[in-house]
């Protein structure tokens, strides 16, 4: 995390910030909400940063599963519901 004012182009290339929006932890929150209480005037530009991180992020697929694990998935539901049909 940088010191300073953070722009809007930083924050969406910043990684610390990118894991804060798709996968938060408390110590990313901390950092965060500590940054918000020094620049108060800067939560505008915090929240369109944080609605473009996850907009990219559902655009381009990135948080979803490979087609490899997507197929894998399926094939575990059909298993449980083979299975719990046979036991009925």
């Amino acid at each position: 995390m940088k010191s300073g004012i953070y722009s809007l182009t930083d924050l969406i290339r910043d990684e610390d910030f990118i894991t804060w929006v798709r996968r938060p932890t408390p110590d990313h929150s901390g950092r965060w909400e500590k940054y918000l209480e020094k620049y108060p005037g800067q939560a505008s530009t915090l929240d369109l940063a944080r609605n473009y991180v996850n907009l990219i992020a559902e655009d381009t697929g990135r948080d979803l599963p490979v087609m490899r694990q997507s197929r894998k998935m399926w094939q575990e539901v059909k298993n449980t519901i083979k299975s719990e049909n046979s036991e009925n």
